[in-house]
C-alpha cells in the first residue's frame, strides 16, 4: 500500500490534491488512513521541499463528509496562504475512536473515565515518529527537519501537540495548541512544562471563553489553564516564540479552530 488519490464521497468539501494511505498502524495503534495535502505548487516546482503540519483529529480537518462535527477547513486556509506565499504539506492522523483519550493524553485520569484509560501519549508520539512521519517523508518532498515540521491539535489534541513538542523536540520544531484540555490532567500538564527545557521553536496557544457552556466550572477552567499555561510558558522565556490568543466568545467546536486556524499557521509557519 501506499499513497492514493482520495475516495472523495459526493458530499466531500475537499479543495486541492488530497491523498490518501489506508490501514496504516503500529503494535500500540490500531489501522487508519492518513491523509496529506499536497500544496498548489507541488506538481509545477519539482525542486521545491516544504514544510510539514502534522494535524490530530485527521478526519475532522480536511471534509466535513467525514467528520464528526465540522470540518477545521484546512485545505482552504492553506490555499489560502499559499496565495500569500505559505506554503505546507498537511497530513491529518485520524484518531483512534474510542481510544482517542488513551492516545492524547499522557496520564491515566480514573476519575473522568471510570477507568485506568489514558496515557498512550508516549506511544502515539511514537507512533508518529516511526510510522507516520517516514511515510510522508519518504514519499514527499518535504523538509524533514524541526524546524520546518509542526504538529497540532484541539482539545486532547492539543495536549499531545504540547507533549510531542516538549518530548521529542529533535522531531516537532513548533505546536499549535488549540483550546487545550489541560483541566483533564492539570498537574501532569503544567509538571512537564516546568520540568522540559524551554522549547526552542514556536507555539500558538489559544482558548475560548465559552469552552463547555453547559457546565461553568468546566468553562472556567479550560479559561483558566490556558492563561495559566501561557504565563508559565513566558516564565520560562518563550517571549515571541508564544503567540496566544483569547476569544471571550470562542466555543468548543472546529468552527472556532477553522476561524483561528489562518492566524495559528501563519505564525507557526513563519520565518526564524
Amino acid at each position: 500500500m501506499s499513497w492514493r488519490p482520495y475516495a472523495a464521497r459526493p458530499d466531500s468539501t475537499v479543495t486541492g490534491t488530497l491523498l490518501q494511505w489506508e490501514g496504516v498502524g503500529d503494535a500500540n495503534h490500531a489501522p487508519r488512513t492518513l491523509l496529506a495535502w499536497l500544496p498548489p505548487s507541488y506538481d509545477t516546482d519539482p525542486n521545491r521541499r516544504y514544510p510539514v503540519v502534522y494535524f490530530h483529529d485527521g478526519q475532522n480537518v480536511f471534509d466535513a463528509a467525514t467528520s464528526n462535527s465540522g470540518e477545521w477547513g484546512a485545505d482552504e486556509t492553506l490555499t489560502e496562504l499559499a496565495a500569500r506565499g505559505v506554503e505546507a504539506i498537511a497530513v491529518g492522523i485520524p484518531h483512534g475512536g474510542e481510544r482517542r483519550f488513551h492516545e492524547y493524553s499522557a496520564s491515566p485520569n480514573p476519575e473522568l473515565t471510570g477507568t485506568a484509560d489514558g496515557g498512550g501519549a508516549d506511544d502515539y508520539v511514537t507512533f508518529l515518529v516511526g510510522t507516520v512521519k517516514p511515510a510522508v517523508d519518504g514519499h514527499f518532498r518535504t523538509l524533514p527537519g524541526p524546524g520546518s515540521t509542526v504538529v497540532i491539535g484541539s482539545s486532547m489534541g492539543g495536549l499531545v501537540s504540547l507533549h510531542a513538542l516538549l518530548t521529542r523536540p529533535d522531531v516537532f520544531g513548533h505546536a499549535g495548541v488549540m483550546s487545550p484540555a489541560f483541566w483533564t490532567a492539570p498537574a501532569q500538564s503544567f509538571t512537564r512544562v516546568q520540568t522540559s527545557p524551554t522549547p526552542t521553536g514556536r507555539i500558538w496557544l489559544d482558548i475560548g471563553g465559552r469552552e463547555g457552556p453547559e457546565e461553568p466550572e468546566l468553562m472556567r477552567a479550560y479559561w483558566r489553564d490556558a492563561h495559566a499555561m501561557r504565563d508559565l510558558l513566558l516564565e520560562k522565556g518563550m517571549g515571541e516564540q508564544l503567540c496566544f490568543v483569547a476569544e471571550p466568545e470562542g466555543i468548543h467546536h472546529e468552527s472556532a479552530w477553522a476561524r483561528r486556524l489562518l492566524g495559528a499557521l501563519e505564525f507557526l509557519l513563519g520565518d526564524g
